[in-house]
């Protein structure tokens, strides 16, 4: 996983709820735009970020090699196609 890609996806506009498969085996959940922010090496993914709330649970900062990729999730209710 490059800077690149995983940043392409971060700024999509409208953006695409995404979920992040490490190789690890743990998946990540982005469940929309301003909860994840690219760093030089890594991202970094606040959890149960709430909009209009100034607190989160907590964050996970991901060196990019441990991406293995980078799943697009469609929302409640919407079909792909």
């Amino acid at each position: 996983m490059t800077s690149k890609d995983l940043e392409a996806e971060l700024i999509r506009e409208p953006f695409i709820p995404l979920r992040l498969h490490l190789v690890s085996g743990k998946s990540v959940e982005v469940p929309r735009s301003g909860v994840a922010w690219l760093m030089q090496n890594a991202v970094l993914v606040f959890q149960n970020a709430k909009v209009g709330r100034a607190m989160v649970d907590g964050y996970d900062v991901i060196a990019l090699r441990n991406i293995e990729r980078v799943e697009q999730r469609m929302g409640k209710g919407k079909k792909a196609g």
